[in-house]
């Protein structure tokens, strides 16, 4: 497949309908894949937010799929924050999608459940050849993974990286990856910064940056020690005692500072790369500080992203088809070129194209260069096989800074 313009997807989009739904313009056959009554149909659920770029060139690689395989898919957008949830109901229920895009941080929450003694997901093992598991960077593989099981195909990663408006920072030195964070409070109280600083995610930089850890060596989380006071403490002081981060900051909140050059700098991911330069922003991106000269960086939590096939699908060979479809090198390189997407190919670590492309970015030294490695030696210091288990437990905790940070206050 030919990387093309996101501009054109709506015409293959188009195209791909009538294609499939014409009779006679597929020719006939007695297969069970071809169009008719006999053609297979698949489910999938995404989510990819409502008219971004992201959804623009799945639904086209969507389209390409159909093209090339006459499988029909019907393609249904669920909200990020409850398809999980959304998916455990439906499959409880009898009425799994085919497929569903998956966070690797959810595989325990999913690995756990049993519906009439079977697992949630298709264990994708044997519908993968060794050549093609070969494909994937091996931490991608091995973040897909529940035990000896396969339940999903990586096709992307991402973590939080700082994010700043060059044009804001007009005689001031810019962020690079020697700042520490006396160096980011102080700019910031020239040209603002914005975070969500309540939010579980946010934290965990924090927490690694001053020596915690995730897990203890028996895999169980340890977030009520090893730096967790210390970290929270500093985190909270940006809103409670400096004022650099308005109360009540969420997500959406400082989305919509950072376009409207109210901030200067967020700590955000590379999902709203495209937003941020579709608004004209001339952004730039850096590592997450150390904590000072001699420290550790802000180390953020790596997750990826992937296709699982449900259990209870009846076309698990066209579903996993799909999987593969979605997480070949074509199209994660489709979406990296125009969403900045960081893929899992082995093969694209050396794309001259892409590379070129995120590099501008600093997308492929933040992900692969700096924290993907340091994120697997952290996990690898935990019992291996039990990240997955173990990591669904961290997110019910998501008010836990402002637990921890009252109870080391009250303990002074």
């Amino acid at each position: 497949m030919v990387v093309r313009c996101v501009g054109f997807v709506r015409i293959r989009i188009l195209l791909a309908i009538l294609l499939l739904t014409l009779p006679g313009c597929l020719g006939t056959t007695d297969s069970s894949e071809t169009v008719g009554d006999d053609q297979i149909s698949i489910e999938v659920w995404y989510t990819f937010a409502a008219e971004s770029l992201e959804e623009e060139v799945f639904l086209g690689a969507i389209a390409d799929f159909s093209l090339e395989t006459a499988v029909k898919v019907e393609a249904n957008r669920v909200s990020y924050g409850d398809a999980d949830q959304l998916y455990i109901t439906a499959a409880q229920g009898g009425e799994a999608p085919d497929l569903i895009r998956i966070s690797s941080d959810s595989l325990g929450k999913f690995g756990e459940i049993r519906i009439d003694s079977q697992p949630i997901f298709e264990d994708l093992r044997p519908h993968l050849t060794p050549q093609e598991r070969a494909q994937f960077d091996p931490v991608a593989l091995q973040s897909m993974r529940y035990g000896d099981s396969l339940y999903a195909v990586p096709a992307s990663f991402d973590c939080l990286s700082l994010i700043y408006n060059k044009a804001l920072f007009d005689g001031i030195e810019e962020p690079n990856e020697n700042w520490t964070l006396d160096d980011l409070v102080n700019a910031a109280q020239t040209v603002g910064l914005e975070f969500p600083v309540k939010n579980a995610y946010w934290w965990f930089p924090f927490l690694g940056g001053y020596g915690g850890e995730l897990f203890d060596q028996n895999g169980v989380p340890t977030l009520d020690v090893n730096g967790s006071a210390e970290s929270l403490e500093w985190m909270m002081a940006l809103e409670l005692e400096h004022g650099i981060v308005p109360q009540g900051t969420q997500k959406i909140s400082m989305e919509n500072s950072f376009e409207n050059y109210d901030t200067g700098m967020i700590i955000d991911g590379p999902w709203n790369w495209a937003r941020y330069e579709k608004g004209l922003i001339d952004a730039g991106q850096t590592l997450l500080p150390k904590v000072s000269i001699d420290g550790d960086h802000l180390s953020p939590l790596v997750t990826y992203k992937g296709w699982a096939v449900s259990k209870q699908s009846t076309q698990k060979e066209a579903a996993s088809q799909l999987a593969l479809f979605l997480s070949s090198d074509d199209v994660q390189k489709e979406f990296a070129l125009n969403t900045y997407t960081m893929p899992t190919s082995k093969s694209l670590k050396s794309d001259s194209s892409l590379k070129q492309k995120l590099e501008h970015r600093l997308l492929l030294p933040v992900g692969w260069r700096w924290y993907i490695p340091r994120w697997h030696r952290r996990l690898n210091r935990s019992i291996p096989g039990l990240q997955a288990p173990m990591m669904h437990w961290l997110w019910p905790m998501m008010n836990l800074s402002e637990c921890l940070l009252k109870s080391r206050r009250l303990n002074r």
